[in-house]
């Protein structure tokens, strides 16, 4: 497995989170807490604040490329 992070490996955590309504960094924290450390390590480059999409995130993180 490549050690990049990719858009779909973010969504693949991260999605059912906005089935809920807003969420913040910690909680996209908690929600990679058994994936693997880069994904954590990317995440918490966010900027603590509320989150209603992953459209958000990808505005923060332009440089994570959708797949490999």
């Amino acid at each position: 497995m490549s050690t990049e992070v990719t858009r779909v490996e973010i969504a693949e955590y991260l999605a059912p989170l906005f089935e809920h309504g807003a969420v913040d960094r910690a909680d996209m924290l908690a929600a990679v807490a058994e994936a693997r450390p880069q994904l954590g390590d990317l995440l918490r480059r966010l900027p603590e604040r509320s989150f209603t999409s992953l459209r958000q995130v990808w505005e923060h993180l332009p440089q994570v490329p959708v797949g490999l």
